[in-house]
C-alpha cells in the first residue's frame, strides 16, 4: 500500500474522552517515556512543523465507528474519535508504538499535515464553527486502500509472476534435496582426542581441537555434530591433516565432549526454510516492498527523481549519483561497482543520509566479511548493530555484535547505577551503615527521654520541699501581697476623687471671676478647695499604708528566698536539679549528633529536614527517617536484584537494541534467522556484493525492506552453485540463469538508467594493472584516479609476469597432489610455482603493508601456505595471506602475487576459464600485481576466452608491465638482499 498526503486546512481540536486523563496517567505510571495532554500537543506540532504524521482510518471492535490512529515521532499512537458535531476528536486512549505498529504505518498510511492542534479541557469550549474533516480523510483512506487492493490484483495476476514464483520454490526444493542428501552419506568422522584449541580468538570456550582417525575427512565450513550427544553441534572452522577445529554453535567446555568418539553431518535447512518464507511472502503480496515482484519477475520499474541531497563526505561524480538516486528510489536501485570504485564509501554514505531522515537500514550481504566492512566504516554518530552468530563477525566488528551492545549496556546500567547502590548500601537490614545509626538514635532518644524525666522528677522534688520550709512565711507574703493589692485599689480611689475634685475647684474658681454673680459663687470654691486639701491628706496616708505593707511583704520573701539559699536540704536538691538539666542537655546533644549522622546517610529518597533541638523534633525526624529507610531498604533490594538479572538477561535487550538501532549489518540468511529481528522491518536495505549472490538467497533480506539498493560486480565472482543443483537446472533455460546468474546480473542489463549507476573511478589499482582490468572486463569504460609512484628494488613496473615457460617441463609442469601430503586434497599442484611465490612472499614480507597470494586449487593453495609458512615461521600469517580468489573477493592487499598453477601441454586450464575469478584476482592489487604462470599452457589454452585474454595479457605486460624469466628470480632476490 502506498501512502498519501492530505492537507487539513484548519486546526485540528482535540477533547478528553471519558476517563482518558485518569487512563493516561495509569499508562505513565508504566511508560514514563509516554508525555502528559500537553506534551502530546507539543508533540503533534513539532512533528508537523518538521513533516506530515503518519495516521490510519481503523474499524473500531464490538461494532463501535472508525476511528483515526496516529503516529508520533515514532513513540506511541493516539487513538482519536471525532465529535458529535464533527467539529473536533476526542482523545481516547495512547500506547506505545511496538513493532506491529510501525509494520501498520509500513503497509500504508495517510500523511496528514494540519496547520495546528489545540487541546480543549471540556466539549463545550471546542468552536462549534471548526471542522475535523472527518469525511475528507475517510474518503481519502477508501481510495488508498482500494488502489492498494487494485495493485495487488495486477501484481499477481500475471502468468509471468506466478511461472517466477514458482520456478523459484522448485529451485529453493532441489537445493534443499540436495543439502539432506548429501548429509545422509554413509561414514562418520571419527577421532581419537579433543582439545581446547590454542588458536581460537572469540567464543573460545565454544572452540575445539580434534585429532582425527580413518579416512574421512569433511570440508571446512561444514555442518556436524556428535554422535553420541547431538546437541553438540558447530561448524568445521579449520583442517590442517588430521587435526580439525570446529567451532560449536554455543560455548562448550572440553569435559562435556566424549574423550573418544565420531562427528556425524548435521545438515541444516534453515537456510531454504527462509528463501522459501520470502517467496511466499511475495506470493500473498506481504512483502515490505510492494513493486519486488513486479522488479523481479517482470523487470517494471516506476519512475522517480533523484534526491536533491548532499553527500556528508566527497564522492565523485558517479558515486554522487549513485547516492542521490539510492535516497530516492521507491523500489529498487543498482550500483554497480567495479574493483576500486568506492563500492563501501558509496554505501556509508547512503546508509547515514537514511539513517539521518529516519530510516532504518540494512547492510546485508552473502558474506559477514562484505557486512563488516561496510559496518566498520560508518561513522560513529550512528546506532549500528551486527545481528548473526557471534564466530561470523569478522575481527573489528565485535563491538557492534548484539551480545557485546547488550554487555556494554549492562556495564553502563551497572556503572551509573553503582553510585545509586553505594547511597543505598547503608540501609542494608541489620547490617548497614543507616540501620545502625538508627538504632543509635533509638537509644539515644529512649536516654534523652529518661534524662528530660529525671530533670523532672528533681525540680518537683525540689519544688515541693521549699514549699514545705517557706509555708509561714509565704503565707505571710501572700496575705501582705492582698494587703497591698487592696492599698492599691484604695488608693487608686483616692487619686480619682481627687481629679474629680481638683476639676471642680478650678470651675468654681474661674465662676468667681464671672461679674455681678461671682461674689455669691466665692463660697462653694472655697468649700471645694478644703476637701481637695482633706483628700490630699487621706492619699498620703493610704499610701504611707502601702509603703509599709510592701516592706513587710518584701522582707518576708527575702526570708523566703534566705531558707531557701541556705537551707542545707534544699541546697542538695538544687544541686541535684542542676545535674539533672546538664544530663539532659547532655544527652540531647548525643541525640542530635547521632540525627544528623542519619540524616548524613539518607540519599536518594525524599529527605526528612534536619531535625531541630528538643526530643519532640527529634521524635518526628527518627518516624520519618523510618519511613526513608524504609524505602531506601525496598529499592536497594530492588536494584541489587535488578543487576544480579543484568549478566544472565543479555538476550531480553536484543530486541530493543534492535528496534533503537539506525543501522543494522546482517548475511542475508542472518536476516531471518536472528530473533531480534523478528517483526522488524526496515526503510531499506543495502545489498553489498549482490553481483554473488543468488535470487533466493537476496529476496530473504529485500522482502523486509520497502525498499532495495543492490551493489554489486556481475563481472566478477557469480553465486556459489551445488552441481547437482546446477544439473537438475541445465534443461531449463530459465532455470539454469536463475541458478548460475545473480539477481543482480539478471536485472542490470535491463534496468532503466535511472534506477541504475556505474562508478567508473577507480582508486585501487596502479593504472597499468586497471587499464588491463578496464579493458578486458569493463568495455573500457573503467577511469584510474591513481597517481602513486613505483618505486621497487626488482621489478620496474606495478604489474609483473613471472613465466616458468622456460623451465624444464618436468620441474614446470602441474601434479595432482600426493596422498602423504596432508594438505592433500583435490584439484593441482605446481612446485616451481609454489618455490617462486615463496620466495616472493619472503622477499617482500615487511616492505610492504599487507600481502596476500591468490590460487585458483585448494591443493595448490595447502603446497603454498606449507612453504611459505615455513620459510616465514608463522603458521597463522600464512595461512592468513593465502587463499582461493573466494577467500579475497572484496578485498585489498599492497602485494597480490597471483599464480596460475596449471602448466600441461594440451593446454587444459579447468576453471580458469571463468575469467571473472580473473578480474577478481587481478583486482586487488594496491601497489603490485606479480603474476606467475606458464606461458606457453596460457597462451595456447583450449578455451578460446581464455586464450586470448592470456595473450592480451602478455601483450600488455611486454608493453608497459615487467616481463621475467623464472629463472632470473631468485638471483634478483639475492643481489637485493646482498645491497
Amino acid at each position: 500500500m502506498h501512502d498519501l498526503h492530505v492537507d487539513l486546512p484548519g486546526t485540528v481540536h482535540l477533547v478528553p474522552s471519558l476517563r482518558f486523563v485518569e487512563k493516561l496517567a495509569e499508562r505513565r505510571a508504566r511508560h514514563p517515556f509516554l508525555p502528559d495532554v500537553d506534551g502530546i500537543v507539543r508533540d503533534l506540532c513539532a512533528v508537523t512543523a518538521r513533516g506530515p504524521v503518519p495516521a490510519r482510518v481503523e474499524r473500531g471492535r464490538g461494532g463501535r465507528g472508525d476511528f483515526l490512529k496516529l503516529y508520533v515521532d515514532g513513540r506511541y499512537v493516539l487513538s482519536l474519535n471525532v465529535t458529535k458535531h464533527g467539529n473536533g476528536y476526542a482523545l481516547g486512549g495512547v500506547v506505545p508504538m511496538g513493532f506491529e505498529h510501525h509494520d501498520e504505518v509500513v503497509r500504508g498510511a495517510l500523511r496528514l499535515r494540519a496547520a495546528g492542534w489545540v487541546y480543549h479541557d471540556t466539549i463545550q469550549e471546542l468552536p462549534f464553527q471548526a471542522r475535523a474533516e472527518w469525511d475528507v480523510l475517510r474518503e481519502r483512506w477508501r481510495l488508498l486502500t482500494e488502489a492498494a487492493a487494485a495493485r495487488t490484483a495486477d501484481a499477481t495476476a500475471p502468468k509471468a509472476h506466478e511461472e517466477f514464483l514458482d520456478l523459484l520454490d522448485r529451485m529453493i526444493d532441489e537445493g534443499r534435496r540436495v543439502e539432506l542428501a548429501a548429509a545422509r552419506t554413509d561414514g562418520m568422522i571419527s577421532y581419537r582426542r579433543v582439545d581446547a584449541s590454542a588458536a581460537r580468538r572469540r567464543s573460545a570456550r565454544g572452540v575445539h581441537d580434534f585429532q582425527l582417525i580413518g579416512s574421512r575427512r569433511p570440508v571446512v565450513g561444514t555442518r556436524l555434530h556428535v554422535r553420541e550427544a547431538p546437541d553438540l553441534r558447530g561448524r568445521v572452522d579449520a583442517l590442517r591433516g588430521t587435526l580439525m577445529t570446529v567451532r560449536f554453535e554455543r560455548p562448550v567446555d572440553v569435559d562435556a565432549i566424549p574423550k573418544i568418539g565420531a562427528f556425524v553431518e548435521s545438515p541444516s535447512t534453515v537456510p531454504f526454510d527462509r528463501q522459501a518464507e520470502a517467496v511466499r511472502l511475495l506470493r500473498d503480496g506481504a512483502s515490505a516492498n510492494p513493486f519486488l515482484l513486479d522488479v523481479l519477475a517482470g523487470h517494471r520499474f516506476r519512475p522517480f527523481r533523484p534526491a536533491a541531497a548532499e553527500p556528508a563526505r566527497a564522492l565523485d561524480g558517479s558515486q554522487t549519483s549513485a547516492f542521490r538516486k539510492a535516497l530516492a528510489v521507491p523500489d529498487t536501485a543498482l550500483i554497480l561497482g567495479p574493483p576500486g570504485t568506492g563500492k563501501t564509501r558509496t554505501i556509508t554514505e547512503i546508509a547515514r543520509a537514511c539513517a539521518a531522515a529516519g530510516e532504518r537500514v540494512l547492510i546485508t550481504s552473502y558474506t559477514n566479511r562484505a557486512v563488516d566492512n561496510v559496518l566498520q566504516e560508518l561513522p560513529p554518530d550512528l546506532v549500528v548493530l551486527r545481528a548473526g552468530r557471534d564466530d561470523g563477525v569478522t575481527p573489528g566488528c565485535e563491538h557492534l555484535t548484539l551480545e557485546a551492545q547488550a554487555a556494554t549496556l549492562q556495564g553502563e546500567i551497572i556503572r551509573r547505577t553503582e553510585a545509586a547502590v553505594c547511597d543505598y548500601a547503608p540501609a542494608a537490614p541489620g547490617r548497614g551503615e543507616a540501620d545502625a545509626w538508627a538504632r543509635q538514635l533509638d537509644a539515644s532518644l529512649d536516654a534523652l527521654d529518661a534524662a528530660e524525666a529525671a530533670e523532672r522528677r528533681a525540680a518537683t522534688a525540689l519544688e515541693r520541699r521549699a514549699a514545705e520550709l517557706t509555708a509561714p512565711v509565704d503565707e505571710h507574703a501572700r496575705v501582705l501581697t492582698a494587703r497591698a493589692d487592696e492599698h492599691r485599689r484604695v488608693l487608686a480611689d483616692r487619686e480619682a476623687r481627687l481629679e474629680a475634685l481638683a476639676r471642680s475647684r478650678d470651675r468654681a474658681v474661674a465662676r468667681t471671676r464671672w461679674p455681678v454673680i461671682g461674689a455669691l459663687l466665692r463660697g462653694r470654691a472655697e468649700r471645694l478647695a478644703a476637701e481637695f486639701q482633706a483628700g490630699l491628706a487621706e492619699r498620703a496616708q493610704v499610701q504611707a499604708a502601702l509603703t509599709a505593707v510592701l516592706r513587710d511583704r518584701d522582707a518576708a520573701l527575702a526570708e523566703s528566698h534566705r531558707i531557701r539559699a541556705s537551707s542545707p536540704e534544699l541546697v542538695k536538691l538544687s544541686r541535684a536539679l542542676d545535674d539533672a538539666r546538664t544530663a539532659t542537655r547532655d544527652r540531647a546533644r548525643a541525640a542530635a549528633d547521632d540525627a544528623a549522622e542519619l540524616h548524613a546517610l539518607l540519599h536518594g529518597v525524599p529527605v526528612p529536614p534536619s531535625p531541630g533541638p528538643g526530643l519532640p523534633a527529634l521524635r518526628a525526624f527518627r518516624d520519618q527517617a523510618g519511613q526513608a529507610l524504609d524505602l531506601m531498604r525496598r529499592r536497594l533490594e530492588l536494584l541489587t536484584e535488578w543487576r544480579g538479572h543484568l549478566g544472565s538477561r543479555t538476550e531480553q535487550l536484543y530486541p530493543e537494541l534492535a528496534r533503537y538501532a539506525d543501522v543494522i549489518g546482517a548475511t542475508c540468511i542472518g536476516a531471518a534467522t536472528t530473533g531480534a529481528l523478528r517483526g522488524l522491518d526496515f526503510a531499506v536495505a543495502v545489498v553489498d556484493e549482490a553481483g554473488q549472490i543468488s535470487t533466493p538467497n537476496v529476496l530473504v533480506p529485500l522482502v523486509r525492506a520497502r525498499r532495495a539498493v543492490l551493489v554489486g560486480d556481475h563481472n566478477q565472482l557469480p553465486p556459489f552453485v551445488d552441481p547437482q543443483v546446477r544439473a537438475w537446472a541445465r534443461s531449463d533455460s530459465r532455470a539454469l540463469d536463475l541458478v548460475t546468474k545473480s539477481a543482480f546480473e539478471l536485472l542490470f542489463p535491463g534496468v532503466p538508467d535511472g534506477h541504475r549507476e556505474i562508478l567508473r573511478h577507480q582508486r585501487r589499482m596502479p593504472p597499468v594493472v586497471a587499464r588491463f582490468v578496464s579493458q578486458w572486463f569493463y568495455d573500457g569504460f573503467l577511469e584510474s584516479d591513481v597517481e602513486r609512484p613505483h618505486r621497487d628494488a626488482l621489478f620496474a613496473s606495478p604489474l609483473v609476469f613471472v613465466d616458468t615457460a622456460g623451465l624444464p617441463q618436468r620441474e614446470r609442469r602441474e601434479r595432482r597432489p600426493r596422498p602423504d601430503e596432508r594438505w592433500a586434497d583435490s584439484g593441482y599442484a605446481n612446485d616451481a610455482e609454489a618455490r617462486i611465490i615463496t620466495d616472493l612472499v619472503a622477499h617482500y614480507r615487511g616492505t610492504v603493508a599487507d600481502w596476500a597470494v591468490i590460487l585458483p586449487y585448494q591443493a595448490q593453495v595447502g603446497l603454498v601456505t606449507e612453504m611459505v609458512a615455513g620459510r616465514l615461521g608463522d603458521e597463522e600469517e600464512a595461512a592468513a595471506g593465502v587463499g582461493t580468489v573466494d577467500s579475497f573477493q572484496g578485498g585489498e592487499r599492497d602485494l597480490i602475487v597471483f599464480g596460475f598453477t596449471r602448466s600441461n601441454a594440451g593446454g587444459a586450464v579447468g576453471f580458469l576459464d571463468e575469467l571473472r575469478r580473473a578480474n577478481v584476482a587481478f583486482s586487488r592489487a594496491r601497489r603490485l600485481l606479480i603474476l606467475v604462470g606458464d606461458s606457453a599452457t596460457l597462451t595456447q589454452a583450449a578455451d578460446p576466452a581464455f586464450r586470448a585474454m592470456a595473450r592480451a595479457l602478455l601483450d600488455h605486460v611486454r608493453t608497459g608491465g615487467d616481463l621475467r624469466a623464472a629463472r632470473e628470480i631468485s638471483g634478483l632476490i639475492a643481489r637485493e638482499g646482498e645491497r
